[in-house]
């Protein structure tokens, strides 16, 4: 048996769990929330303290649960989520919360920057623009680490000199298990530092830097997901309930952990993600990009296919857990909302779900987009609301999926015939069924779904130490299929023409959220 420690650390909490690698087994998983804190609007950030702590309370529990010796643990690893910016002192203390990806204070400095929907903006500034899309395969957004820090250093100059590294979500879990400042490639691939050109050569980039104008030395030393960072410290090891000397595994993004866990690694397979975000995810050899639909190629953990497309979706199961927290009634569950969701027909009774609760970013960037219902009426009840939310989420997934599938079969020419689902949105079978007949395309149900950002954290770590050597094949010999959802063609005509009204509502609105949510500060 290969025992693994994983701790996926999400936007609403961390899972811990304990994992035989071998056997794609989890033994036992403890899952703690947490808040997000929001100071202003288009701010989110969250305290590492309390992801510290949550770490070392969750793997204390499941050592105990589980009744396994600390002393046959194989590795730890983490995987996290990305595009965070946390300054830090030499020894590693914190300087400021973690700004996380929802975060999008820099707006202005993206916009002054890197703002590839201004026309003015292209024409005067090609020659940057260029030169990320060959360095990076894209450029920063609002919510991207390199803007953050460009707005740090900008907004508070004290912090920005203080800071002796910028580390990510995992970086600094990294440093707080080994003492060493390390990020793994495929987190560093989306703060847009990164020289992405050359798979055997993925360096940060001296030119981004001078262009953006921040010290490269702020950054931490790289590695690939599969390599070991170094050992688990005393200090770490006594506040964990571990033993020293554990061997700690780079991890990856929870993009990188999320493709591994799915199944879906080879070359041009495709899983679908529904946590609080969203995305789509395929592995893919040569690296391509699109601006009109705002996706990408990025670093993958895959040790042996280099990159991965994708593109992503801002607001997910976050609107269904808004839903339960703030408007259904008190201690219902996401199941007592997919009983209620299924007693509403196909369609909602026409009543739409905007799902941009915190701005979006493909296959349209926009920070100061928000959610709504449009054509609410006295008519419709609360089955109506719970299902159009999850028919809302589910058409801008579709809206992502029609400009992935194009690009996929124009450059690598491969085709959709079927999607592995997976994260807490595909714990649900009515969200499945919805997703197979907006899609129209067969949805495989991925078993434990929620755990496959950690059963995959769990085999590139059993990688790094050895113990996996076809990665492909033994990945997917250790994924198992639940259920395949085939899309009902009557349903299919319902939502076709609903997913037609819900672009036009977008095209209609735009503006109107700009001139809402618009902030200079």
């Amino acid at each position: 048996m290969v025992y693994i420690l994983v701790s996926d650390v999400g936007t609403s909490g961390t899972m811990t769990s304990l994992i035989d690698a071998e056997k794609g087994l989890i033994l036992k998983s403890i899952v703690r929330e947490y808040e997000t804190i929001y100071p202003r609007v288009n701010w989110a950030e969250q305290d590492p303290l309390v992801w510290w702590r949550t770490i070392c309370e969750n793997t204390r529990d499941v050592m105990k649960a589980s009744k396994i010796s600390p002393n046959d643990v194989d590795a730890l690893v983490f995987a996290c989520q990305m595009m965070g910016l946390l300054p830090v002192t030499k020894e590693g203390e914190p300087l400021n919360n973690c700004m996380i990806w929802l975060d999008s204070r820099a707006a202005e400095v993206s916009k002054r920057f890197f703002n590839v929907l201004s026309t003015k903006f292209l024409l005067t500034h090609l020659p940057r623009i260029l030169s990320f899309l060959k360095i990076t395969a894209g450029g920063p957004g609002p919510k991207d680490t390199l803007t953050k820090i460009m707005w740090l250093k900008e907004k508070r100059r004290k912090i920005y000199d203080r800071s002796y590294k910028f580390l990510d979500c995992k970086d600094w879990f990294i440093y707080k298990t080994t003492g060493n400042f390390l990020a793994t490639r495929d987190c560093a691939s989306t703060t847009w530092l990164l020289d992405t050109r050359n798979p055997k050569k993925l360096e940060w980039s001296s030119k981004i830097a001078s262009m953006a104008k921040i010290d490269l030395d702020k950054m931490p030393s790289l590695r690939n997901s599969t390599d070991i960072m170094g050992e688990l410290s005393s200090v770490a090891a006594e506040e964990m309930g571990l033993r020293p000397g554990i061997p700690v595994i780079g991890g990856a993004g929870d993009l990188g952990a999320a493709m591994v866990g799915s199944g879906a690694v080879a070359e041009n397979d495709v899983h679908l993600y529904v946590g609080s975000s969203a995305w789509l995810i395929s592995p893919i050899r040569k690296r391509f990009y699109s601006i009109k639909y705002m996706m990408t190629c990025l670093v993958s953990p895959h040790p042996d296919i280099p990159y991965f497309f994708i593109a992503e979706q801002e607001n997910a199961g976050a609107c269904l857990k808004w839903i339960r927290d703030v408007i259904s009634m008190k201690n219902e569950s996401y199941s007592n909302l997919d009983v209620l969701a299924s007693h509403s027909p196909t369609g909602s009774n026409k009543l739409f779900f905007l799902p941009w609760m915190y701005g979006e970013r493909s296959p349209v960037e926009g920070h100061a987009l928000r959610g709504g219902f449009i054509n609410l009426g006295l008519n419709h009840a609360r089955n109506d609301v719970i299902r159009s939310v999850l028919e809302g989420v589910a058409f801008h997934t579709k809206w992502m999926l029609d400009g992935f599938e194009i690009l996929l079969k124009k450059k690598n020419d491969a085709t959709i015939d079927r999607i592995n689902f997976i994260g807490g949105g595909a714990m649900s079978d009515i969200w499945c069924q919805i997703y197979a007949d907006v899609f129209n395309k067969p949805i495989l149900q991925v078993a434990n779904p929620m755990a496959s950002g950690a059963l995959g954290a769990a085999l590139i770590a059993a990688c790094g130490i050895g113990q996996i050597k076809n990665f492909t094949t033994d990945v997917k010999d250790r994924i198992t299929i639940k259920k395949t959802f085939l899309p009902n063609q009557e349903n299919v005509r319902i939502l076709e023409k609903n997913f037609k009204i819900f672009v036009r509502l977008y095209h209609q609105l735009k503006d109107l959220y700009m001139t809402l949510n618009h902030d200079k500060d």
